[in-house]
């Protein structure tokens, strides 16, 4: 039961910081398609390092680095970016016809 109680007073710690200023937020994000990115292509045997693909991501190439891996972390991010705004119009359609049966 002890480590359910410390579990419960990390949550509570957490939940203090909600919601999160919008510039945080932000930067979190963009952390995690960075390293979701990277992790996900490396394990597709893309060898550009974390660093590199931040770089990648921004636009610039990476010398002794292919072309083919530089777009591998490109259409990955935008892989990201297409399936959170389906989600977000599927959440805005979904919650339209909630609202409908609702009022």
């Amino acid at each position: 039961m002890n480590k359910y109680k410390k579990v419960d007073q990390f949550k509570q710690k957490l939940d203090s910081f909600h919601p999160l200023p919008s510039e945080i937020a932000i930067n979190l994000h963009e952390d995690l398609v960075l390293r979701w990115t990277y992790h996900s292509n490396a394990i597709e045997g893309n060898t550009l390092t974390l660093k590199e693909t931040k770089v990648a991501l921004e636009g610039i190439t990476i010398g002794g680095k292919t072309m083919r891996e530089h777009f591998e972390a490109i259409n990955h991010r935008e892989a990201i970016f297409f399936v959170e705004d389906l989600v977000n119009k599927m959440s805005l359609c979904l919650n339209g016809r909630l609202n409908r049966f609702t009022n």
